[in-house]
């Protein structure tokens, strides 16, 4: 356990859905090693694939609703699309499925999330500037 002095719920949300992705593919090798002969049995059983997608689901459903109120969960929505992103080339050149329309939504909703927050911060130093009697 870290002894972290700053506090921010949406980033650490997003950043543990992404933890729960990599975790998600976890079980997927672990399986694959299972059924060539090489599993892992120190490493405790192994959940099923619907229980750690479950998992994984669950988590960006509590973060990805949630406008970001800090750089720090706009840039962690970011990564997370950047995520969906890579794993998604992963996918293709490994020929493993991925939920495509699930992604693409979890994708947008990030990024525009992530957007809006930038866009808050544009217009306020926009408007500090005008006040300013700077150029627009």
């Amino acid at each position: 356990m870290s002894d972290a002095k700053y506090h921010d719920p949406l980033a650490a949300g997003v950043y543990k859905a992404i933890a729960l992705r990599f975790y998600s593919r976890y079980v997927e090798a672990r399986q694959s090693a299972e059924f060539r002969g090489g599993d892992l049995p120190d490493h405790g059983r192994r959940p099923t694939q619907p229980e750690a997608d479950e998992r994984y689901n669950a988590a960006v459903e509590d973060c990805i609703v949630e406008a970001p109120d800090s750089a720090d969960a706009a840039l962690a929505l970011v990564h997370f699309a950047g995520i969906l992103a890579a794993d998604r080339l992963i996918g293709e050149v490994m020929q493993q499925p991925v939920n495509d329309e699930r992604d693409a939504y979890h994708q947008a909703r990030a990024l525009a999330n992530a957007a809006g927050w930038i866009n808050k911060i544009a217009l306020a130093e926009f408007i500090e500037r005008t006040a300013a009697g700077g150029a627009a």
